[in-house]
């Protein structure tokens, strides 16, 4: 099974505006953020049977509103591939203050190489 583990570093917002809403609901913002030197860790596992797990995380976080979870399937569906993913967040700091940080991570993860010349969704091994 190959994997690809991928730091999501804590951000520290020196500035955040909230300038409007767009058409689906989601805020429009202003930011000046900086990275921190340390913050959770993203690990994605390949699976050739098409499901896609929570391993670790937050158990207490319902699926549906997991965005590890969330981005994973988007990503299979987008690819159109039927290879799924064992997903980890070993967690550093708390939820709510990591997200904006987090979800970009976890979709880096989970389509970027695996060194093997594969990537995690693709249809190919």
């Amino acid at each position: 099974m190959r994997s690809l583990t991928v730091p999501a570093p804590a951000k520290l917002n020196l500035f955040l505006h909230v300038t409007g809403r767009r058409s689906d609901g989601r805020h429009l913002l202003e930011t000046f953020f900086v990275a921190l030197d340390f913050g959770d860790t993203v690990r994605v596992a390949r699976r050739e049977d098409g499901a896609i797990r929570r391993v670790a995380g937050w158990q207490d976080i319902p699926e549906e509103h997991d965005l590890a979870m969330r981005a994973a399937r988007a990503l299979q569906s987008a690819s159109g591939s039927g290879a799924g993913a064992d997903i980890t967040v070993t967690k550093r700091i708390p939820v709510g203050a990591d997200s904006a940080a987090e979800a970009p991570m976890r979709h880096r993860c989970c389509s970027r190489s695996t060194g093997s010349g594969t990537f995690a969704f693709r249809g190919r091994a």
